[in-house]
């Protein structure tokens, strides 16, 4: 009777063993699901919220989130709260707090002594040919060297063109000894206005206005935003439309964190930085055309054109120099070369 029992409780252990595979096989709990960690980003600009800069990086943003299929955290900062320009190419080379920026050209310089040439007055011919320029890769050389350095270049903006906002008024370039007009600071601009004709003189941005309204000064170039935003045309009417640099403005990623990133992020982040650069240009040069129209219906700005042919050729050796004492002149050959 005993052996009985014992076969009879073995028969059933084997069968509540194979039970499951008959009921359609291993019933195993599922491996929890892994939560996929989201990537945050961080990036900004030295201007103020609303400035075409802020809509620049706003734009990469949502193009960002928009091609890169995974969770992703974009912080935007704006005013400099994450620091100076130099500040945040540092960050980006280390790869910590700052993943991507709007930087100027000059600020390169410590990294790569070629890079102002980007910036230089007198290179391009007009805005149409700054773009051609652009599309050719012209500044490949200084992209290469400062990805090596740790800063990726995903996207050029700018287009916003230099001109000269006068109390004089000028036609042509016989009109230029008489004017007494404020440059930066830079040897380049001394010696490439005064080249020109006119009187290039150095002076703190801040005191050109008043400088201007106590005739010290007659004249100085800037965007037209520069124009609005300091109220020139109130001791400056005339907007004299020499034309005479392309502001190039850069839109820049942490090299050290792009390759720390997926392939499908890095396609992502570059595909939107080159459209959010193709934005920002877009967008700058229509906020200049804009700009002139509601100064001279409002206020009373006089728009004089003006063929800077003649300008730019007594310029160009000036600019031609630098660009051989900076190590730049393939760059200069290139775009001079280019129609």
């Amino acid at each position: 009777m005993k052996r009985v029992l014992k076969f009879a409780l073995i028969a059933l252990c084997l069968t509540l063993l194979v039970l499951p595979v008959w009921a359609g096989g291993s019933k195993e709990a599922p491996a929890p699901k892994q939560e996929v960690k989201s990537i945050k980003l961080v990036g900004g600009t030295m201007l103020p919220e609303g400035h075409v800069f802020w809509q620049t990086i706003v734009f990469f943003r949502d193009k960002l989130k928009e091609y890169y299929k995974g969770p992703l955290d974009v912080d935007l900062h704006h005013s400099g709260s994450l620091g100076t320009e130099k500040d945040s190419i540092e960050f980006m080379i280390q790869g910590t707090a700052v993943d991507f920026y709007i930087i100027s050209p000059a600020w390169i310089a410590t990294w790569d002594k070629t890079a102002p040439i980007i910036d230089a007055p007198f290179l391009f011919k007009s805005v149409p040919h700054w773009e051609k320029c652009l599309g050719l890769k012209v500044f490949q050389p200084i992209e290469d060297n400062m990805i090596k350095k740790g800063v990726r270049f995903i996207g050029y903006g700018g287009g916003g063109s230099r001109s000269i906002i006068s109390k004089k008024p000028a036609y042509t370039i016989n009109d230029f000894p008489n004017i007494q007009m404020r440059v930066q600071g830079s040897p380049l601009h001394q010696k490439a206005f005064s080249a020109t004709g006119l009187k290039a003189t150095p002076m703190d941005y801040m005191e050109v206005y008043n400088a201007i309204k106590t005739g010290v000064l007659d004249a100085l170039e800037n965007e037209p935003a520069g124009l609005q935003s300091m109220k020139f045309y109130e001791v400056a009417p005339y907007y004299i439309l020499t034309n005479h640099q392309i502001v190039t403005r850069i839109l820049s990623f942490s090299e050290k964190r792009f390759q720390s990133f997926p392939k499908d992020l890095q396609e992502a982040i570059i595909k939107a930085g080159t459209e959010a650069g193709a934005f920002h240009r877009k967008t700058e040069v229509a906020l200049g055309e804009k700009i002139i129209k509601e100064l001279t219906e409002k206020f009373g700005l006089k728009v004089i054109p003006f063929d800077n042919t003649e300008m730019r050729k007594r310029a160009m050796p000036v600019v031609e120099e630098y660009a051989k004492e900076v190590g730049a002149y393939d760059i200069f050959a290139k775009i001079q070369s280019i129609d």
